[in-house]
């Protein structure tokens, strides 16, 4: 049995797509036997560092918040710095028991945080093979910082999502895994829409997820249909108070902090799960939502457009949300398009067994 290490920023993820990729294969290599240690910042999200969570943890690494406002600033005159900005500083590396470990495999990331300059040091050190999960937002200018793109030759391995992250990178060092899905999330039966027409957002309340115009589109969408709702379930972050004046509009819930055993009735409870985020390396909500045989709209972005192309699960463009709530025939052919294509590619225990034959 191999000893991996995983590192990563937020944990246990909320929402963070980046940090559950490395959260959920730990689960899954213990499971088959592997011994595993998480080290984190166990930060409440990526861009707020002041609300750590505590459980799930192997070891939670303090970090520096002081540092997080000024770095921003100097990042902007000088962008190399960018990534500490993204944090976390941590306040010490536990190196001891890192080494007492002896990982043979180091899992790291997400970018463009500094996780992956902590994981490169103890590559250094410990001579573990290092593969890193870079989820590549090829739109955010943070993702081409040099020193991260640096970091990122020195891998053993890079963890790709999608076709346009592997020709992105254009290395044969390249592993090509996607994002997954616990099996228990596949729905046993067909899916039964609910009566109020309900279109779901899930994920970080950022300004990159563009909720601002999912909102707009939703309101003059209610003179046609008066009894429509829109969920936004997701991780307030610092941009969130920016949002709040909106989230009071007509036929507009929030749930904020769920836990995974309430993502299934989420999902349920809607007609289309909307992802109106112009930065996304995969998706994780989409292939979520065709799990539960329910029907996504996505914007024109690389990832979006692959999974949506190749499932045939969805539609691209915010305008098709009316088509969908007009046809709830195209809406149970595109969500059992999406579970079939999910079954076959996306469970965690399929992806980990990958990890296993290749790596260790």
């Amino acid at each position: 049995m191999a000893q991996v290490l995983l590192i990563t920023h937020v944990s246990p993820p909320a929402i963070d797509g980046g940090s559950r990729v490395i959260v959920k294969v730990g689960e899954y290599l213990q499971k088959i036997g592997h011994h595993t240690m998480l080290i984190s910042s166990n930060a409440y999200s990526t861009d707020d560092f002041t609300h750590p969570h505590t459980k799930h943890t192997h070891i939670g690494i303090p970090y520096y918040t002081i540092f997080h406002k000024p770095l921003k600033l100097i990042s902007k005159i000088f962008p190399i710095f960018g990534v500490f900005a993204k944090g976390p500083i941590f306040k010490y590396i536990p190196l001891i028991k890192i080494i007492k470990f002896k990982p043979d495999l180091i899992i790291a990331g997400p970018l463009p945080t500094t996780i992956i300059l902590y994981a490169y040091l103890i590559k250094k050190v410990t001579g573990a093979k290092l593969l890193i999960n870079a989820s590549f937002h090829p739109t955010d200018s943070d993702f081409h910082n040099l020193l991260l793109t640096n970091t990122l030759k020195s891998a053993d391995y890079i963890w790709t999502l999608t076709d346009y992250e592997t020709k992105y990178f254009a290395i044969q060092k390249t592993i090509q895994l996607g994002n997954g899905i616990d099996p228990a999330l596949l729905i046993k039966k067909n899916k039964i829409f609910p009566k109020t027409p309900t279109l779901l957002f899930i994920g970080s309340l950022s300004k990159h997820k563009n909720i601002e115009n999912l909102i707009n589109i939703h309101q003059k969408l209610l003179p046609k249909f008066p009894t429509l709702k829109l969920v936004i379930a997701g991780q307030q972050t610092l941009y969130y108070p920016k949002l709040k004046p909106l989230l009071s509009l007509p036929n507009i819930e929030t749930v904020f902090s769920f836990k995974d055993e309430d993502l299934k009735k989420l999902i349920d409870n809607s007609t289309i799960l909307v992802s109106p985020s112009s930065q996304e390396s995969f998706g994780l909500t989409l292939i979520e939502a065709w799990a539960r045989k329910t029907p996504v709209v996505g914007i024109n972005i690389p990832a979006s457009v692959e999974l949506i192309s190749k499932s045939n699960g969805g539609l691209i463009g915010l305008d098709k949300i009316e088509k969908l709530l007009n046809n709830q025939i195209l809406c149970q052919k595109l969500g059992q398009n999406g579970y079939n294509y999910v079954k076959a590619f996306y469970l965690w225990p399929n992806i980990v067994n990958k990890i296993c034959q290749k790596l260790l």
